[in-house]
């Protein structure tokens, strides 16, 4: 991913570390590259500036081990506050314990130590941007509700959507399922879900459930398929971005931007991956 320095001035990090030494080298770099940088020394300190400055923090970068209060209880709290806020935690041991822990509390990276600025910055500010595409889905559909120009039709499109939204996680997937283009793979590449909006743009009549994510026709694959794009992600156990030229079934060519990400099964593996598509 190539960094925009402009993009780096938009984040505010937490950044959460027991070791001094450690706390003030990282602190020093991280000050010259993102908008402000808060320091916490234990998990209870974290939490406690996290609550203060619960408005400015747009991601958390924390140690495992600490005094009074480790990194994963802290990151738990946190949840209870703000379900939408990227986590990174870091470690000087790759024990599967602590991994798992991470996973089940939903820990978007485990980066284990010393770490590497370079590694760090670009993982931030990918998880920072994907969250905030995540979060403005959300704005958008609050904002088409309190539209008052919409036509009539629309309207009872949309108050269908929100009759059959029982709670606040079924909402926003009715909202990504009617507005977004995405779909999901498992670990092979075989298409296990995608949203109606998916299948309305690439003009899929037939079912499409199971087969490989290479019927999407695409003209700029050569240079790096959708393969490779998943092998990609599990080299660098991150979010990948990537841009192709896709056609769809009535050949139309569209220039789109591709994000995906890889989930993981309790076994911390890739179970499959989630693809997004902005169209450029």
């Amino acid at each position: 991913m190539k960094l925009d320095t402009k993009q780096l001035q938009h984040i505010t990090i937490l950044y959460v570390e027991d070791d001094d030494i450690v706390s003030s080298q990282t602190k020093k770099i991280l000050d010259k590259l993102f908008k402000k940088v808060y320091v916490g020394f234990d998990g209870k300190d974290g939490l406690a500036l996290y609550k203060k400055n619960i408005d400015d923090i747009d991601i958390v970068v924390t140690d495992i081990n600490m005094p009074n209060m480790n990194g994963l209880d802290m990151i738990k709290e946190i949840n209870k506050l703000n379900k939408s806020l990227p986590t990174i935690v870091t470690s000087a041991y790759s024990d599967s314990d602590n991994l798992l822990k991470a996973i089940d509390i939903n820990v978007d990276k485990y980066i284990t130590k010393p770490i590497l600025i370079k590694e760090l910055t670009v993982t931030i500010v990918e998880l920072v941007l994907h969250y905030r595409r995540i979060n403005n889905i959300e704005n958008l559909a609050k904002n088409l509700v309190q539209k008052t120009t919409q036509t009539d039709k629309e309207n009872d499109e949309l108050n269908t959507v929100l009759e059959m939204a029982q709670n606040h996680n079924i909402y926003l997937k009715s909202i990504v399922d009617t507005m977004v283009i995405n779909f999901q793979t498992d670990k092979n590449g075989n298409i296990t879900a995608f949203s109606t909006k998916f299948k309305a743009f690439f003009q899929y009549n037939e079912d499409i459930i199971g087969k490989s994510i290479d019927i999407l026709k695409c003209e700029s694959c050569e240079q790096e398929s959708f393969q490779k794009l998943m092998l990609r992600a599990i080299h660098t156990k991150k979010t990948v971005i990537a841009k192709y030229t896709l056609i769809t079934n009535n050949e139309r060519k569209f220039e789109t931007e591709v994000t995906m990400t890889p989930f993981y099964g309790k076994d911390a593996l890739v179970d499959g991956y989630t693809f997004y598509l902005d169209i450029l």
